[in-house]
């Protein structure tokens, strides 16, 4: 779940070099940061589907506009917040929770909670609908999960289609339904606000063969596709774990993702000496951006320093945040 070593040595450096930073802000100082993204949430939440074959995933729900949702390829490659890269059929087996956290610094936008039905559970959702028509065929829960199970390449897509056709269906939802979840009341009444709601798929390239990804711009456009936005440019964050505490990583994403930023690259910094909490920017255009970042987090100071080419802004986490 590592990245190449020679992208590590330079992120390192940055790190160390902020012992050189030109410009130093804490809370309350220096000028003003970026103004608060647009677009509000009214919330989002993971839906996983466990099958013979692998997971299939797709984010429900509405981020303040018309509820909508989107089905993504599950071998993507992604950043796990506090754990490095991983594919996303990988990080969904990861708990619950992580998975939402990943999912959503993917997308740059909060996933607020998170469902997970096996098989026989979606089998049984189908049957109880009645059946649904995928496709244009009237299809059965069986069919349908062996439909999921034998699809190849277009795996995301044959998603879409059976989750639209089960919002279209108007199903009433029950906790039965979930082999797990963080708070069933608050999933039921998202998948219930999307009834009818339009699917969309996230869009991926893939630059070598087998290596899937998604890049900045189909992310932008599948959040905006399926729910109205927010549009806004996602900036990018390095995190690097200064402190020694576990769980660092995914608790700073859990802060600054709903923000309009996404962890690139998740490390360890080279020593767990930190006292405070470094939040390094390439230029001084970009103070304001720090700033923000420092903001969301609650702690920690604005420095100027040597950028890594990998990211905006570099996170050194000290001692002094806590979850």
């Amino acid at each position: 779940m590592r990245r190449p070593a020679v992208a590590l040595v330079a992120i390192l450096l940055v790190a160390a070099a902020v012992v050189a930073a030109v410009v130093v802000l804490r809370p309350g100082e220096g000028g003003s940061a970026d103004p608060e993204p647009a677009g509000g949430r009214e919330g989002l939440a993971l839906l996983v589907v466990q099958t013979a074959v692998g997971p299939f995933a797709a984010v429900i729900g509405s981020t303040g506009g018309d509820a909508g949702a989107l089905a993504i390829p599950t071998k993507i490659s992604v950043t796990v917040p506090g754990q490095g890269d991983a594919r996303l059929d990988d990080a969904l087996e990861l708990p619950g929770a992580t998975a939402a956290t990943t999912v959503a610094n993917l997308l740059g936008v909060w996933v607020d909670h998170h469902a997970v039905l096996g098989r026989l559970r979606l089998e049984a959702l189908v049957d109880r609908v009645g059946g649904i028509e995928v496709a244009g065929e009237a299809r059965t829960g069986a069919e349908v999960v062996t439909a999921l199970e034998t699809a190849k390449r277009g795996r995301a897509f044959a998603f879409q289609l059976v989750l639209e056709a089960l919002l279209a269906a108007d199903a009433t939802w029950d906790d039965r339904d979930f082999a797990e979840t963080d708070d069933g009341g608050a999933v039921r009444a998202i998948l219930a606000s999307a009834a009818g709601a339009s699917v969309r798929t996230l869009d991926v390239i893939e630059p070598a063969e087998g290596i899937f990804r998604a890049e900045t711009a189909a992310v932008r456009e599948g959040i905006v596709d399926a729910f109205g936005g927010p549009d806004r440019e996602v900036v990018g964050v390095i995190v690097l774990n200064g402190s020694g505490a576990p769980g660092v990583g995914e608790a700073v994403a859990e802060r600054i993702v709903p923000g309009g930023f996404s962890v690139v690259v998740s490390e360890n910094a080279q020593t767990f000496d930190h006292d405070e909490t470094l939040v390094v920017v390439g230029s001084s255009s970009d103070v304001g951006i720090g700033e923000r970042v420092r903001d969301l987090l609650g702690v920690g100071s604005v420095n100027v320093s040597v950028s890594s080419g990998l990211a905006r802004v570099t996170i050194v986490v000290g001692r002094d945040f806590t979850e």
